[in-house]
């Protein structure tokens, strides 16, 4: 992944950012077996946890763990039984069916557990990749409903489905499961014939909004159950069972309907089902037992490509199944609390950690002081022109502590000069000018000259840091809050901008980084009003291309590689 750039913060005052904006994209890459370009930017290496069911308590409760099966935690929690894990998009709730009520319903809680909330009677949630709707089966049909349970609505009738007069006992549609881009949905449709070998499933794709009829894609056999897609939209995971064996053995097919992969048996488990894709694409997880109905199964995880081992995730006496793969976020940002000297840092997969480092009035930045790839806290105290800097993201003392400028000047944390590690430059808002330094200073020591200052921009314009053009070097972007225009400039020289745009409301404040790994820093806004942060892939005015809820409205945000 390329280096996400770390910036300063004020608070900015820009002035657009449309209400539409889209959500937080979905990740990955798809390794060997997805034999196609990638869609959609990845954190390489680096995957979320997975929500499973297991019985291991006496009931099904649903249970959240590492990637590699360890730190298994209970989430539910309750005596009813709980299945059918599904993440939102942010990875920050997860949607389930739970009979705590007396009868099959969804509920909604956050990913660890708490605030659980249902939403309506149904079964198979999926979240849309926007967010907004929650797919799901009820009653042998698909529905759709708003995120919050409001507004359910069927989307499919499998009372006039052209196989029942085929003496056909009954036809159910379920396991709805969302193509990445949100435009399609895959689903199983089985047909109950007069004896139970007369069974049939076969995996069908829809278009959930024009009310197009189900387009069929492949004969399942026996059984099937719970598709998923690739993050990258090219294949949909899926089972083909076979009851004359009594085997299930996984497949991946091709979303465009050319062809079935059989992934490689698994030694010593016959009935493989459930799979889902991690959100770098590059492993599946799913449910492994050693015959129908056997306990105990396991969940189970396999290199999407069929090669190296096979590993047992839970390897635990009960029953273990319904692996759902946290969606990772690949915008961590942090957020300070100015007023206690609280930081909350957000890793990739949502967790969040939060320790105290300086004083209230303090003006935070971040940073890789000691160049070990790491962005750590610093802060600017504007009242003496005073620097501290931390190197570990926890509580403590500063590591080094320097003065630099003057008072009331606005700090800039940057890599200045392409060397891979970070220094403290200042902006002086009654000058409009900007003194760059490529050191640190020493222990209660102060720094001399500024290796290079220019001015740019009007007073009272807000100064933000990032490499906007991808050479490697930090350069100076300013917000103008009586225009909402950005300017962004490519080198450390006096003169006009190299780029101009729009972007963001009055009263956002702006940070910097490489949200899409593409090698060039590009804007985000965090929105008090609503504590959204709002990204943009781009240097250019536009709609935001992601966004999440995090924090508190008088907090400040930063954003870095923290190392979490």
């Amino acid at each position: 992944m390329a280096r996400l750039k770390r910036v300063g913060l004020m608070s900015v005052r820009p002035r657009r950012l449309p209400s539409s904006a889209v959500v937080v994209v979905l990740l990955a890459v798809v390794a060997a077996l997805l034999a196609s370009s990638p869609a959609r930017a990845t954190v390489s290496g680096d995957n979320g946890r997975v929500a499973f069911v297991t019985d291991r308590d006496g009931n099904a409760e649903i249970y959240l763990m590492d990637a590699d099966g360890t730190d298994p935690v209970n989430l539910t929690n309750d005596p009813a039984a709980d299945t059918a894990p599904a993440w939102s998009p942010d990875g920050r709730q997860l949607a389930f069916v739970s009979d705590r009520d007396g009868d099959k319903a969804i509920f909604v809680m956050n990913a660890d557990g708490s605030a659980p909330r249902r939403l309506g009677p149904g079964t198979d949630p999926v979240w849309s990749p926007d967010g907004m709707s929650i797919a799901f089966s009820r009653d042998s049909d698909l529905y759709l409903m708003n995120s919050d349970g409001t507004g359910a609505i069927r989307i499919t009738d499998s009372a006039s489905d052209p196989d029942l007069p085929w003496s056909a006992r009954a036809v159910s549609y379920g396991f709805p499961a969302w193509s990445p881009d949100g435009s399609r949905l895959a689903f199983i449709r089985t047909v109950m014939g007069p004896t139970p070998t007369a069974r049939s499933a076969s995996l069908f794709v829809l278009d959930p909004t024009a009310g197009t009829l189900p387009v069929l894609f492949t004969g399942l056999g026996w059984g099937s159950d719970a598709p998923d897609w690739s993050p990258d939209g090219t294949r949909i995971a899926a089972t083909e069972m076979s009851f004359h064996s009594i085997a299930a053995w996984l497949v991946a097919v091709s979303a465009e309907g050319w062809g079935t992969v059989h992934l490689p048996d698994v030694a010593g488990y016959t009935h493989n089902q459930q799979p889902a894709w991690s959100p770098d694409g590059t492993v599946i997880v799913f449910n492994g037992s050693h015959s129908l109905n056997a306990v105990p199964s396991d969940v189970l995880a396999r290199n999407a490509d069929g090669s190296g081992p096979v590993i047992n995730l839970t390897n635990s006496p009960a029953s273990d199944s319904d692996p759902a793969w946290q969606p990772l976020n690949p915008y961590p940002v942090g957020l300070v609390d100015p007023g206690q000297g609280l930081w909350h840092l957000r890793a990739a997969d949502g967790r969040v950690t939060s320790f105290y480092f300086g004083d209230p009035g303090d003006v935070p930045i971040m940073g890789d002081w000691d160049c070990d790839g790491v962005d750590t806290p610093g802060l600017y105290r504007q009242s003496d022109g005073f620097v501290y800097l931390r190197n570990t993201n926890t509580a403590g003392p500063a590591d080094l502590r320097f003065f630099f400028g003057n008072p009331g000047d606005v700090p800039l944390a940057g890599d200045f000069d392409g060397d891979d590690c970070d220094t403290v430059s200042v902006y002086r808002p009654a000058e409009g000018r900007f003194y760059i330094i490529n050191e640190l200073g020493a222990n209660n020591g102060g720094l001399g000259a500024a290796e290079v200052d220019y001015l740019f921009g009007n007073p009272g314009d807000q100064p933000f840091v990032g490499d906007f053009d991808g050479d490697g070097v930090d350069t100076i972007g300013l917000h103008r809050a009586t225009t909402g225009l950005v300017y962004q400039r490519n080198s450390h020289t006096a003169g006009i901008a190299d780029t101009t745009f729009i972007y963001g409301d009055p009263g956002d404040r702006l940070v910097a980084a490489d949200w899409n790994g593409d090698g060039m820093d590009s804007p985000a806004v965090f929105r008090p009003g609503t504590t959204t942060f709002y990204f943009r892939f781009t240097n250019a005015a536009g709609f935001a291309d992601a966004q999440y809820i995090f924090g508190d409205t008088d907090w400040l945000p930063v954003a870095g590689i923290f190392g979490l």
